[in-house]
């Protein structure tokens, strides 16, 4: 059985699990389409960066299941 791997709906680049679970965190917790770091932060307003630590941020709480 082959594993389905998400793509960035806007741009088409392969996803990460971090980049999927920002995605939802931030978004919407029932995606089934996400962005990449990059289109994430066009549509929020906010730097690449940004997303980068707060991905940094909810993996090293350990409080968000998405980030495990």
């Amino acid at each position: 059985m082959e594993m389905k791997h998400h793509v960035c709906r806007q741009c088409g680049v392969r996803l990460t699990s971090d980049e999927k679970a920002i995605y939802m965190k931030m978004v919407s917790r029932c995606a089934s389409e996400f962005l990449c770091l990059d289109c994430l932060s066009v549509k929020l307003g906010c730097s690449r960066g940004a997303l980068e630590e707060r991905i940094r941020y909810y993996r090293e709480s350990g409080n968000c299941v998405l980030f495990r």
